[in-house]
């Protein structure tokens, strides 16, 4: 690892958000790039140009400026409380710093880091991550004692037992490639997810809390498509299921399209919902792909 002076702290953190071209790993408690264009910039140019983002900031009732910050952008921002480290990178390179990504910390304080030479270096930061910040994450599942084996166990079907056994992200890719658009790709974590298909990236995420977690899903529209929505829209999303309405962005972020379903699920993660949850999103989410296909086709013809 090589010792990063104060003053080039900034341009490293810049050139791992602008290089990352699959992953791009960020934590810093503290948010605030109201006066750090490039930065905040390069983050929406990253997260348009498909790299899959986890930005941790820590969770707490007096951080909320934060998590709009995060949310501006366009990012999901992943709640850790207590947290207090600071690293950044992406699938080649990273640093480690004392470094916030506060207009302040960026162009005012004396910071020091640390940037990494090596893959090995690399690899012990991912997991570094891993194992000391993901599972702390507010919405994480915990490791659950296994109970004493049943008596009589119930008999899964093999789809049940498929439902069971893959991660739904996989069970929802494979969905997506047979029934909408083979060319589908899909990333993300157990409450969030993004898919690109149909020439659209589309959000989907539960949100909420332990007590009513909520699905959200959201596709992106140009200024103009957001305009006719209200005239529309009502041809092509036909679910009563959920709420659909326009989202608009602003300061670099898309308009979008956002489906809010009006019941709860049953869990705050797509792998710990009950298995008919688990085929009626599957349904629902490709619905809404293909519904958001057709009202852009539409305004296009």
């Amino acid at each position: 690892m090589k010792i990063l002076p104060s003053h080039k702290i900034s341009g490293q953190l810049l050139d791992v958000i602008l290089e990352a071209q699959k992953e791009l790993v960020l934590v810093s408690p503290y948010v605030d790039l109201s006066y750090s264009k490039q930065v905040s910039s390069a983050l929406v140019a990253a997260r348009n140009r498909g790299v899959n983002i986890a930005f941790y900031i820590r969770h707490e009732s007096s951080n909320l400026k934060s998590k709009e910050q995060v949310e501006s952008i366009g990012i999901i921002p992943r709640l850790v409380p207590n947290l207090h480290a600071k690293l950044y990178f992406n699938e080649t390179t990273g640093i480690i710093a004392s470094l916030n990504l506060l207009s302040s910390s960026i162009g005012n304080s004396i910071e020091i880091g640390g940037q990494l030479e090596t893959p090995e270096e690399l690899a012990q930061l991912r997991q570094f991550v891993a194992q000391f910040i993901t599972p702390h994450e507010v919405g994480a599942v915990p490791p659950q004692p296994q109970p004493a084996a049943l008596a009589n166990p119930p008999q899964l079907n093999k789809e049940e037992k498929h439902f069971q056994q893959v991660e739904f992200g996989q069970i929802l890719f494979d969905y997506i490639v047979e029934k909408v658009d083979r060319r589908s790709q899909i990333d993300g974590n157990h409450s969030s997810m993004t898919i690109r298909a149909v020439g659209n990236t589309f959000t989907v995420a539960i949100e909420g809390n332990y007590n009513s977690p909520q699905l959200a899903m959201y596709g992106i529209v140009s200024s103009s498509e957001a305009d006719r929505f209200f005239t529309t829209s009502a041809k092509h999303y036909k679910s009563n299921e959920y709420r659909h309405f326009i989202q608009r962005g602003g300061r670099g972020v898309y308009d979008q399209v956002r489906a809010a379903r009006k019941a709860n699920l049953s869990a705050k993660s797509f792998n710990q919902l009950t298995f008919s949850e688990k085929k009626q999103l599957l349904s629902e989410i490709a619905e809404f792909l293909l519904a958001t296909q057709s009202f852009k086709a539409d305004y296009r013809n």
